[in-house]
Formats: C-alpha cells, sequence, structure tokens
C-alpha cells in the first residue's frame, strides 16, 4: 500500500495546476481559519451584541472610542426610517446620541488621542466632535471645518478628505486642522489643504504615513509635508483600507494589494477567480478589516466562478494564504472594539444588528456548513500520475472530527459521491475506487463541533498504464 498525505494545511489556491500546488493547499476551503500553522479551525461563527438597534436599516459606521483613561466606548452608527442616528453601548444597551444625520451616507470616526476627543464625519451634515462625556458637539475643534466623507488623526493634526466648503464640493482635496496644543484645534479652509490630483476614495495610516486612495492613484503624506505616488492601483473603498505593522491594504479594481513602504504587492492572486467573480457595482461596498494575524475582507455575493452567498475572504498575513467564510447576513461595516477580555472583530448587517465575529460556536445560535475540498490527488510520485489505481483508505487526523462526511470524486466525474463519515480525533473510511485520480470535499454541518483539522491521507496501490482514452 502507498499513501499520499496532505498536511501543513494552508488554505485555497485556485490559480494553480494541481502538479504545481504546494503541499497543503487546497481547491476551495468554507469557514475555516489557520490559528496555528499548518492547521485548520472550523470558524466564521458570530453573535449578536446587545439587541437589534433599528430593523431593517444599515448599519453605517462603527469604532472603538478609546480614551486617554483606558475606557473603551462601542459606538456606532445606523441608518433609521428618516434620519441616521449614532448609538453607544452603555451597560449593554444601544443608547441614542440624538444626532439626526442625514440617511444612507456612510459615517466614518477618528478619534485624537492628543485631545482625547472623537471626531464623525459623514459628508452630508456638519463636521461633529466627541468628548468623553459622551458631550457631542459641531462647535468645539470643529468651527468652520468643511464636511467631509473621511476623516484621519495624522501628524497631531485632524485630516478632512473629499470635503464641501460652503456650497462647494472638492473631492481631490484635503483640508487639516491646525496642530493639536493647547486642548483644541482650528481651521483654515482657504490657505491649509492639498491638492491630490485624483478623487479621494479613501485614507490610511502607516508609520509615518498618511496614505491617500484615490481612484486611479495611491500617494502618501509625510511628517513632513512631502507627497509623492506609490502606486497607480486606484481603491475601490475606503472600507477595504487596514494597516498590519508597517503594511496597508487595500482593495482595488483587479484585486487585493499591500504596500510595506517601499514596494506594493498583489496579495489576492490565489484567490484571483474569486475577486474576477465580483461584480462592478459590488466593489465599492467591499469591507476589509484586521484582527490578529488575519485580514477578513467582506465581498458579498458571487455567480463566478460559483454561486456563493454572503462571502468573507480570510487572508492570513503571516502564511500567505486565504480561506473563505460564509456567513448569514449582508455585511454593512466592520470594525474592531477592545471588550474587557481581547480585541474583536465586529460586523454590522443591514437589518440593524451588530454581532461580534468569531466568539459563539454557531452562526447567532445557528447550524453553519464548513468543508475543505482538494485538487486532484494522483499519487505521491510523477510516475503514478498515469496509472490506474486502486484508492482503499481515507484517513483524517484532527481534533474533534465527529460528524466530518468524506465525499469522493474519480477521473472525469461531475459530481461528488458520499463515502463515508469520520469519529473521533483519527479514523479512516474504507472502500475500494479504481481510477488514475481522486478529488475529496470533507464537509460538516453543525452550530458547536469547532474542530481541527490536521492531516488527509489516502492510501492507494497503483495498478497498471492507463490506455488511451481510457477513463473508468
Amino acid at each position: 500500500m502507498e499513501y499520499f498525505s496532505i498536511k501543513g494545511l494552508s488554505g485555497i489556491n485556485r490559480n494553480t495546476s494541481p502538479f504545481a500546488m504546494g503541499e497543503g493547499e487546497f481547491v476551495d476551503t468554507q469557514n475555516f481559519i489557520s490559528k496555528k500553522v499548518g492547521i485548520l479551525t472550523k470558524s466564521g461563527d458570530y453573535l449578536i451584541k446587545n439587541a437589534q438597534i433599528t430593523a431593517s436599516q444599515n448599519m453605517l459606521g462603527g469604532i472603538d472610542f478609546f480614551e486617554n483613561d483606558g475606557t473603551h466606548n462601542h459606538v456606532v452608527a445606523i441608518d433609521g426610517a428618516s434620519n441616521a442616528g449614532i448609538y453607544v453601548d452603555v451597560s449593554g444597551t444601544w443608547t441614542s446620541q440624538s444626532q439626526s444625520l442625514t440617511k444612507n451616507n456612510k459615517v466614518r470616526f477618528a478619534y485624537s488621542p492628543v485631545l482625547d476627543v472623537l471626531f464623525a464625519v459623514n459628508y452630508a451634515d456638519a463636521t461633529r466632535s466627541c468628548t468623553n462625556a459622551l458631550a457631542w458637539s459641531t462647535t468645539t475643534n470643529v468651527t468652520s471645518a468643511p464636511k467631509a466623507k473621511l476623516v484621519m488623526d495624522f501628524g497631531q493634526r485632524i485630516h478632512l478628505l473629499n470635503c464641501v466648503v460652503g456650497s462647494t464640493s472638492y473631492p481631490t482635496r484635503s483640508y487639516r486642522s491646525s496642530k493639536q496644543s493647547a486642548g483644541s484645534i482650528t481651521w483654515d479652509t482657504t490657505n491649509d489643504w492639498f491638492a491630490w490630483d485624483d478623487n479621494i476614495v479613501g485614507v490610511g495610516k502607516v508609520a509615518d504615513f498618511m496614505v491617500v486612495f484615490g481612484t486611479k492613484s495611491v500617494q502618501v503624506l509625510t511628517l513632513g509635508d512631502e507627497k509623492y505616488p506609490i502606486s497607480d492601483h486606484g481603491c475601490v473603498s475606503h472600507d477595504s483600507i487596514d494597516s498590519y505593522g508597517g503594511w496597508v491594504f487595500w482593495a482595488s479594481t483587479d484585486g487585493y494589494y499591500a504596500w510595506n513602504g517601499k514596494s506594493e504587492q498583489k496579495i489576492s492572486l490565489p484567490i484571483q477567480s474569486y475577486w474576477d467573480g465580483i461584480s462592478e457595482s459590488n466593489k465599492a461596498s467591499i469591507q476589509g478589516k484586521v484582527i490578529g494575524d488575519n485580514l477578513y475582507v467582506w465581498i458579498g455575493d458571487l455567480t463566478s466562478p460559483e454561486t456563493l452567498n454572503n462571502n468573507v475572504l480570510v487572508y492570513d498575513i503571516n502564511q500567505n494564504d486565504w480561506n473563505r467564510f460564509s456567513l448569514g447576513f449582508n455585511v454593512q461595516d466592520l470594525h474592531t472594539y477592545t471588550s474587557s477580555t481581547s480585541k474583536a472583530l465586529f460586523a454590522g448587517d443591514d437589518n440593524g444588528n451588530l454581532y461580534q465575529m468569531l466568539t459563539s460556536g454557531g452562526q447567532n445560535g445557528s447550524v453553519f456548513t464548513s468543508s475543505v475540498e482538494t485538487d486532484w490527488i494522483y499519487g505521491k510520485s510523477e510516475a503514478e500520475q498515469n496509472l490506474i489505481k486502486n484508492f482503499y483508505e481515507v484517513w483524517g487526523f484532527g481534533s474533534d472530527l465527529s460528524g466530518l462526511k468524506v465525499a469522493y470524486k474519480v477521473d472525469n466525474d461531475k459530481d461528488f459521491k458520499p463515502l463515508g463519515e469520520l469519529t473521533g480525533s483519527t479514523d479512516v473510511v474504507n472502500k475500494q475506487l479504481r481510477g488514475y485520480r481522486l478529488k475529496l470535499r470533507l464537509y460538516e454541518i453543525s452550530k458547536g463541533n469547532m474542530y481541527d483539522l490536521y492531516q488527509i491521507t489516502i492510501g492507494y496501490k497503483p495498478l497498471y498504464q492507463r490506455t488511451e482514452g481510457e477513463t473508468k
């Protein structure tokens, strides 16, 4: 008996020949994450925080208002029947801040640690500030400030980008406050602004750079007020931008990119077929947020390369590989918040709910499916690729594998057929299957079995050289 093992499990790589795939790479995974190197763990779980805020309304934004005294206030914005509002979690209850914002406008937040003040913009209404007493104002630190789509704290100043000054729109400009001193800032919209020669879509920050994303370019501003371009791959969604260490990430038309202060890298090549399936109309809704060592990227529904709903692509930054979640709701906003225990990822939907991700073992109390699909398995040596074989055994190694079902395809089969079910931490499914290649799909449906998968091993015997035209 010969044995072929898939180990060092590392996610999906759809754009590679099966003969060139790295050890442990799969054609597809759903609701898995690599918490440890080489191990896949069922994930994609979530649980509602507090209660529904406003039914049938979109979440518009959220932030961890982390104050200088160590207090964390969870602040969110959500649409309403006629106006949008800002809410704060007060002892487990979403409490309105009575801001009465214009409906259907994303709300962006930024915090100034020097001032210990939170700022909020939505392009349609006056820029707002909020102190640690949860006192909101359209004058304190924001008198004469323009309306803006985006806000960023950088270089001891507050920057407002893609702005309206008076009644005139300036989509290519960013305005900045005076330097933060004596507990306040002022605004000079006549003299203190930058022109970016591109319609501003988003803004981020990494190291000593403020990174400004346009539709066709990416540029940076240094602490010394130097301004220069770094990429001609523009950005499709401000909400796709986030940082990790010395890297900043963003979604462009043709893929996801990263820049480390010196060069850029396209990180989405292994899952390019997914990216190519995102409709142009949906790209502006892409969300991306880093938590731990993973970048979570909401891309929504796909009809190509296959029909998949409510998708999140998960990029393991350290291992440089991707996995995929399937959620039970449409994500309108992703942000992080630090609870009493740890920093966590939160997702707001289009029905007035905010969910804490990766926390409950279920999808808000419901069962959900996890699955792994291998590429074609031809044997462990190049000489065996064209041999007819008898495949006898499929071994699963992991933790709490009970209920993990196994299906297969042989040669040119179009559909998967059931093979058996694994139980325990190490188990085998036995059945004789004859062919020159084998593909496996392992899948499980539950809300509590958050298992680990370590390795898949196939036992087989090579038989004879396949003749021309032989497929079975």
